[in-house]
């Protein structure tokens, strides 16, 4: 027979984190008792049990305050309902944990007389923390930080929300751009695969390698959304190598990246839609051959990946081919990363169609 074990939902920091925070909380509660109890209690033994039951009483009267106030959920009621509801609260716990306490005293002191009333003063309450006003006071002010805190966890889970909302956009968004890359690139790669096998057999095998490394960073781990911009213009020379092999010398392309520059860290499929523009685009207004030129520099205020082709910009294919949505694109997940401090910029001179994308170096210093 097969068993099959669940467990239990698991047990949240904020949960853990209350939990601590609340031991720790009365465990200095139970010192500063000591302390000023001890002035008016002579015997060691009776000055012990006595901090014991007026802390872990304390302990125990809070906890079922906390429970009151979360089944009642406190801390999203207004601030006047959360003030009387803690004020009440407060105050009616606190004379109930006095009396406790007062009990608890009476049965550990052997010098109390049996007849004692329940309002009579007893040695020690003439200390700070054992009259029957501090009870009362303690909780309230107990039940502040228990609102604080579940006010702050409650907007810490908000940020992560938020930031968790933000990754599945940006995840979206760079799934937009995967299924974007022109998928007429790969029918003309295995077109031109097929022509190989008749023309020339041997140079198959490296359009297949080349297609499959360009494959193998668009089509797996599509939830990173950072990657070394090494494997970025790796990707980008599988595409061009399959591209030069269809166009053979109507296609010359020239990369000049450092390893430095390499190395940085930058959002997936930064640099590959500008590539697939350059040579989609290109080769409808470049005279031959077409030149295609990716490059990066690292300079002290910034780091520059730029992505240039010959011909023009093609104003009216934008829509139809995508360009404009992937622009677009970039520039989302770029402000997403470095708000306000990156540049992304379009520019055409001496016939070439420039893409220029500078990110402030201190920009990537604090988000590495």
């Amino acid at each position: 027979m097969t068993r099959v074990f669940r467990s239990g939902p698991p047990v949240s920091l904020e949960a853990l984190s209350l939990t601590g925070l609340q031991l720790l909380g009365w465990g200095l509660y139970g010192v500063v008792y000591y302390l000023t109890l001890r002035p008016y209690q002579p015997f060691g033994d009776i000055l012990w049990k006595q901090t014991l039951i007026a802390t872990s009483t304390g302990l125990l009267v809070s906890t079922l305050l906390g429970a009151l106030y979360w089944g009642l959920t406190l801390r999203r009621r207004p601030p006047v309902v959360q003030a009387l509801l803690v004020l009440g609260a407060s105050l009616a716990a606190g004379l109930v944990w006095f009396q406790v306490k007062a009990w608890g005293a009476d049965w550990v002191n052997p010098f109390i007389a049996p007849v004692t009333g329940l309002g009579a003063f007893r040695p020690g309450e003439g200390s700070i923390l054992s009259g029957a006003a501090a009870f009362p006071i303690v909780l309230f002010a107990w039940s502040g930080l228990y609102l604080g805190l579940a006010q702050w966890y409650t907007r810490q889970e908000q940020e992560r929300r938020v930031l968790r909302a933000d990754a599945e956009a940006q995840r979206a968004r760079l799934r937009m751009l995967r299924y974007q890359l022109n998928p007429h690139f790969f029918f003309n790669a295995l077109t031109t695969i097929g022509a190989l096998a008749d023309e020339s057999p041997r140079r198959v095998k490296e359009a297949v390698r080349e297609l499959s490394g360009f494959l193998r960073y668009t089509l797996l781990d599509d939830e990173a959304l950072e990657a070394p911009l090494h494997d970025e213009i790796q990707a980008a020379e599988h595409y061009l190598t399959v591209e030069k092999i269809r166009f053979e010398e109507d296609l010359q392309v020239d990369i000049d990246v450092s390893d430095r520059v390499g190395r940085q860290l930058v959002p997936s499929f930064l640099v590959l839609p500008f590539v697939e523009n350059a040579v989609t685009h290109g080769q409808h207004t470049s005279s031959s051959p077409l030149h295609v030129r990716i490059t990066g520099e690292w300079t002290a205020e910034a780091f520059t990946v730029e992505v240039a082709n010959t011909g023009h910009w093609r104003d009216d294919a934008s829509d139809v081919d995508g360009t404009g949505t992937g622009l677009a694109n970039v520039r989302r997940r770029l402000e997403a990363h470095y708000p306000s401090q990156h540049q992304l910029s379009v520019g055409i001179d001496d016939g070439w169609v420039r893409v220029r994308i500078e990110i402030a170096t201190d920009a990537l210093d604090s988000h590495a």
